[in-house]
């Protein structure tokens, strides 16, 4: 019962995520690879891990973020064969601008709900979040 709710939750969010995408002017999966960038930047590997995809796919959603000017590349100074991936200063912007859309539009729903369930809605979230991305790094 459980994967039947999340998959549902999952399909809901990407619809909301591609409606964010859309009145932004990018696709879905430019919108999961720009919300997945910190300001310090991340590697292309990490990033192909966190969004599930091959680092081929990534390089050629990454190109067309580089093209748009949303994203620049360099070596990485730890490791010479690793490619950081950072945000420009137009990128800086898209990307807090769609958080603040998502948020926006999340919050259509999330504030309809009671407020004490809200909160534990959130601390779930984390935890669930929080141990997903340690079975994953341990993968």
């Amino acid at each position: 019962m459980i994967s039947e709710h999340l998959n549902s939750f999952l399909c809901n969010m990407n619809v909301l995520a591609r409606q964010v995408a859309s009145k932004n002017n990018l696709s879905l999966s430019q919108y999961y690879t720009l919300t997945n960038i910190s300001s310090s930047g991340i590697s292309m590997s990490k990033l192909s891990s966190i969004l599930g995809i091959d680092n081929s796919t990534l390089t050629r959603n990454v190109n067309i973020l580089i093209k748009h000017s949303f994203l620049k590349k360099q070596q990485s100074s730890q490791d010479r064969r690793e490619q950081v991936v950072l945000l420009s200063s137009k990128g800086l912007k898209i990307s807090e601008k769609l958080d603040i859309d998502m948020e926006e539009l999340l919050n259509k729903f999330i504030l309809d709900i009671n407020e004490d369930y809200r909160q534990s809605f959130l601390d779930i979230l984390e935890q669930l979040n929080w141990k997903m991305n340690c079975y994953i790094n341990d993968l």
